[in-house]
């Protein structure tokens, strides 16, 4: 992620990028020297008066003594999801960073995506009328190794969390009970690392909506990203995004092309967007969406989806 975010800063031109900062020498330097920038240590950048804005997209481990350390600054912050994996940690966290929440940035790219965006415009114009079901789809085309997935916090603190962060901005709503059924499906030797690769996680929002999210680590067909939203009037749906649209039809059959591959291709205008408003908002000094409390509730979501995955019960998601 980090060198992603980095091109989308360089490419505008208010922004100067002073410092990569990563224990991984020649990654840094190479980033660096790709943006005129400057490799450095922690130390020196936060001791810069003159930085305005820090970026992290290290390792979630890391994100809330960042988070802390930015917060003895005047700087804006955007951080890549989730603040940390364990809820005490985000509290203590978010307690320190007590009046500057306006000025920290999560990184759930979904809301930036022009696709649902228009979804949400249409649910909050009310062209669909009282939202009933929700079906948001979410599967990764191929499954990491089991040494790869040692180190990750799992399907539904790492990936369904951005599902959870999604459906309570689409919605404008909060979910106040949810139910998950998960497996290792594609290799159960994740059982062993006590993950999963697949889930159908079930909610209830405040509204009395109804939410299903599936997700898996596999499609073999690409990125499978999609959703659909039944209301009292009608429905909106949002499907893949292919490299291309044409649809082929003749005497073999009608074909067209797969959905892209991975998600640097899928969201790849949600990520410019997202840093553009970041940018505006340390520009203007305004506040900034999604911020710190809302990384705090997904996560407390994810949490509530674990809980219930363990008990193989209905589990109510606790008040932020």
């Amino acid at each position: 992620m980090a060198a992603i975010h980095a091109a989308n800063l360089a490419s505008d031109p208010r922004v100067v990028l002073r410092y990569v900062i990563d224990p991984a020498v020649e990654r840094a330097e190479a980033l660096a020297m790709a943006h005129g920038a400057i490799v450095a240590s922690p130390d020196v950048a936060f001791a810069d008066p003159q930085i305005d804005a820090f970026v992290i997209a290290s390792p979630p481990r890391t994100h809330a003594d960042y988070l802390e350390r930015a917060a003895q600054t005047k700087a804006y912050v955007f951080c890549e999801k989730p603040i940390d994996h364990d809820i005490g940690r985000i509290r203590t966290c978010l307690t320190k960073l007590a009046g500057r929440e306006h000025k920290v940035q999560l990184g759930f790219n979904r809301r930036f995506d022009f696709q649902f965006a228009k979804l949400k415009q249409a649910i909050t114009d009310g062209r669909i009328g009282n939202v009933e079901q929700v079906l948001i789809i979410s599967r990764d085309p191929e499954a990491p190794t089991l040494e790869g997935f040692t180190h990750s916090s799992g399907l539904l603190k790492e990936t369904a969390i951005h599902d959870f962060d999604l459906l309570r901005w689409l919605l404008d709503d909060e979910p106040v009970e949810v139910f998950v059924m998960a497996d290792a499906l594609i290799n159960p030797d994740y059982l062993t690392i006590g993950h999963i690769d697949t889930a159908t996680t079930t909610l209830r929002m405040k509204s009395g909506t109804h939410v299903t999210i599936l997700n898996s680590l596999r499609a073999a067909f690409g990125y499978d990203q999609r959703i659909e939203v039944l209301g009292s009037l009608g429905q909106a749906a949002v499907g893949n995004v292919a490299q291309s649209l044409v649809v082929l039809s003749d005497q073999m059959g009608i074909t067209a092309e797969k959905p892209l591959w991975n998600y640097p291709e899928r969201y790849a205008q949600a990520y410019r967007t997202e840093m553009l408003q970041f940018i505006e908002a340390v520009a203007s000094g305004n506040p900034v969406t999604p911020n710190a409390f809302d990384g705090l509730r997904a996560s407390v979501i994810a949490e509530a989806a674990i809980l219930s995955m363990q008990s193989k019960q209905p589990v109510v998601i606790e008040p932020v």
